[in-house]
């Protein structure tokens, strides 16, 4: 599996934390991945100084769009020493509980956000749609074939994965 490292789908946001990144190159990258037989894994990050509820809406389409074969997407956590650290309390509301600062939890509310609330909720409807998105279930039951034995792992650690699925309850948003 190949991991791309492609943090949003908004220009603004790209342009200003993560500079030369093409959406074009990113799908067509992508495509390159996978035609080599290869499965390709969007690493994505949610919470970014500048983030709205709109940048939030392309980066899940973009997502579904791309076809990807895994994802992640990780809670923006501002850390001392990042670029961004010096102004982090001028672009939203910052928890600086180090208890809470790993990548779990949003420590951070842009501006554009309302609330850590609606943040939270923002980030489960868009994993939830990703992992209900009939293509990528589609590909996850190939996968399931193609190695049975992850199919005995699956059905041992059922229990964990519905506590998860109930967790992502698109009633909860």
């Amino acid at each position: 599996m190949v991991s791309l490292g492609i943090e949003s789908a908004n220009p603004q946001i790209l342009a200003r934390h993560k500079s030369g990144v093409s959406l074009d190159v990113v799908r067509a990258t992508v495509k390159q991945i996978q035609t080599a037989g290869l499965r390709a894994k969007g690493l994505f990050m949610m919470g970014l100084p500048g983030e709205t509820e709109e940048s939030i809406r392309q980066t899940s389409d973009f997502i579904i769009s791309l076809g990807l074969d895994d994802m992640n997407m990780s809670k923006f956590t501002p850390f001392p020493g990042a670029p961004l650290w010096p102004t982090i309390k001028e672009e939203g509301d910052f928890n600086e509980d180090w208890r809470l600062m790993n990548c779990l939890n949003f420590v951070f509310i842009p501006n554009g956000i309302a609330s850590k609330e609606r943040l939270d909720l923002l980030y489960n409807k868009h994993v939830k749609r990703f992992y209900s998105d009939h293509e990528w279930r589609r590909k996850f039951r190939r996968r399931l074939w193609q190695h049975r034995k992850s199919l005995a792992y699956l059905i041992h650690h059922l229990p964990s994965f519905w506590l998860a699925k109930r967790r992502f309850d698109p009633g909860r948003w």
